[in-house]
């Protein structure tokens, strides 16, 4: 978040508000004094009294000074130079008797406005309070940031909740709109007052200073940016003092009358900021859908392709299923012919094998006689067995010539 300085709440945040005029005899109205802005001060006995209007700013050496003329003080803001600030001493050992100070006042500021002048002050020095590098003064502003948590853990409206204002994530967490409701809900039993001296406007200015310090807390803890702190500050407190129905007229006079012309300045620079983001934002967008839109179509067009890819792919998948199937049934079938042919054949090497057994041992019978004729001085004996053997061995190879034809 940028350190422009944050709008301040305070009973006069618009014309709207009950309490910001009284009616007086004659008709006409006047300033009603508040502790947002003191009442014009009375004549005193003497004439050196009366003649001067402006008081002496106290001498404030420590701390605890400061908290006391704080709490004293009917300023809206607190008014205390930096250099001033850096040159109050702070130490670990002062901090409990600076929230004993800080317990002991808290009854006299139902309305919060002294815990809304510290955030408030600390805020507009537009210090980053966790960088250490920023000495002294950041310690200061952290000490009247921590002591304002202390005084808002006096107040009934946050008194259950100090350990969530102390750690921002802590749950549950605390809703700007539960911090609105409680603030208008605390009696003024649990602020030991009487219903005449807490009055309506005080009230109304408890609500705002409540919603306005947990605002500036956050912010000091850097846990809201300006975005939430102007939208928490809205929908708590502005909606809720803008006109109702409020016209072009009327609303470009309350604008125009308005005297918060810097306050105006930050809230509409923001609101425009926000507004060229999401504009920054939509056109990115915009862009991505196109981008987004291309995508689509090519990635259509890929799935169709490969939609197509696939059907052509299924279709041949289909064809080597059905031949395989078929080549399967051929094959099964071929097997059973194999076995048919492999009997046949075993058959046939059976009965083939015992007629050349018995045909070759006929011959060999044959041969023998005509070998013996031969030896023995027959010619012609062995010549006739001779040509009986020849004649037969013709026939059988006549024979397997023929079956081997009939095998091809």
């Amino acid at each position: 978040m940028s350190n422009e300085t944050i709008p301040e709440p305070g009973a006069e945040l618009g014309p709207s508000d009950p309490a910001s005029t009284t009616a007086t005899g004659d008709g006409t109205a006047s300033a009603a004094p508040t502790d947002d802005a003191p009442a014009a001060p009375v004549a005193e006995e003497g004439p050196h009294r009366a003649k001067s209007k402006t008081k002496l700013k106290p001498i404030i050496t420590s701390i605890e000074d400061l908290l006391k003329f704080a709490y004293k003080s009917n300023a809206r803001l607190l008014d205390f130079s930096k250099e001033d600030l850096k040159k109050l001493a702070i130490t670990d050992e002062g901090i409990a008797s600076q929230s004993a100070l800080v317990g002991s006042l808290a009854p006299t500021d139902p309305t919060l406005s002294t815990p809304f002048k510290l955030l408030q002050y600390a805020a507009r020095q537009g210090v980053p309070l966790k960088r250490a590098e920023d000495g002294d003064l950041a310690r200061a502003l952290n000490r009247l940031v921590d002591l304002a948590v202390v005084a808002l853990g006096h107040s009934p409206v946050f008194r259950v909740w100090v350990h969530q204002l102390v750690d921002p994530r802590k749950d549950p967490q605390l809703p700007t709109e539960h911090v609105r409701n409680e603030a208008w809900r605390v009696s003024t039993d649990e602020l030991g007052l009487t219903p005449k001296q807490f009055k309506a406007t005080d009230r109304q200015r408890l609500v705002k200073n409540a919603i306005a310090c947990y605002g500036l807390l956050r912010a000091l803890q850097r846990e809201w940016t300006l975005d939430q702190f102007i939208d928490a500050s809205y929908d708590s407190v502005w909606r809720y003092e803008a006109p109702r129905a409020a016209g072009l007229e009327r609303a470009a006079s309350e604008v125009g009358a308005s005297s918060d012309l810097d306050v105006l300045g930050i809230v509409s620079a923001n609101y425009l900021a926000r507004i060229a983001r999401l504009e920054r934002q939509v056109t990115q967008l915009e862009r991505e859908a196109d981008a987004a839109g291309n995508r689509e179509t090519r990635l259509r067009e890929e799935l169709s392709t490969a939609e197509e890819r696939e059907q052509s792919a299924m279709a041949r998948a289909n064809e080597f299923s059905a031949a395989v199937v078929r080549l399967q049934k051929e094959l099964a079938a071929e097997r059973d012919n194999r076995v048919v042919d492999k009997s046949h054949m075993t058959d046939d090497y059976e009965t083939l094998r015992t007629r050349i057994i018995r045909r070759l041992g006929g011959e060999i019978d044959l041969l023998t006689d005509g070998l013996h004729a031969l030896r023995n001085g027959a010619p012609n004996v062995a010549e006739e067995f001779l040509d009986r053997s020849l004649l037969a061995l013709t026939r059988e190879v006549e024979q397997l010539k023929g079956a081997s034809g009939d095998f091809a």
